[in-house]
């Protein structure tokens, strides 16, 4: 049996980053028919099974990936561009951003990016933000944005798995969390 974490680090690195590397046809929302992928999977990890691969799409806690009318995509975490079909949707009066302690200053004076992604990722939750945090720093910092300031601004949020997307936001409506 194939341990649920590489095929998960797999899905994500060929649904969200890199599909020239399997190579995967998507669509234009990203989606990609599921026996290619199930394919491209077995490919790389000759033993994985089909339940194996649809166990880690279908029951990840961050849903990270859907599975729908027999095609398969990335929820959100594009590094290409995805029309992910999202409506823009009213965000709580905070979001929350982690992120290592060398760069929040820097954030906070500039404006959050999505540097080498589609948009900008948010989560709903402080602890969420300080999970996402600890992959880089364990002591991790976390940027408070006031989304519905900015919402009503006209900044455009969406909805996509746990996570609330944007495309930039300006540094007039972040501010440090402080322990």
């Amino acid at each position: 049996m194939v341990p649920q974490e590489k095929i998960s680090k797999f899905l994500t690195y060929v649904l969200r980053h890199r599909p020239e590397d399997v190579p995967l046809e998507f669509d234009r929302r990203g989606f990609v028919p599921w026996a290619d992928l199930l394919a491209a999977v077995q490919r790389r990890f000759p033993d994985a099974t089909e339940d194996d691969v649809l166990q880690v799409v279908q029951e990840s806690d961050k849903r990270r990936f859907e599975l729908k009318d027999g095609k398969a995509r990335a929820t959100y975490g594009h590094s290409f561009a995805v029309d992910l079909g999202a409506e823009p949707t009213l965000p709580p009066a905070r979001l929350y951003h982690g992120t290592a302690r060398d760069l929040a200053e820097t954030i906070v004076r500039n404006g959050l990016k999505p540097r080498y992604r589609q948009f900008v990722h948010l989560s709903a939750s402080l602890e969420d933000a300080l999970a996402v945090g600890r992959r880089r720093d364990p002591r991790p910092a976390v940027v408070v944005v006031e989304a519905r300031a900015a919402a009503e601004d006209g900044l455009k949020f969406y909805a996509s798995g746990p996570l609330f997307l944007t495309s930039a936001v300006p540094a007039k409506y972040l501010s440090l969390w402080h322990r």
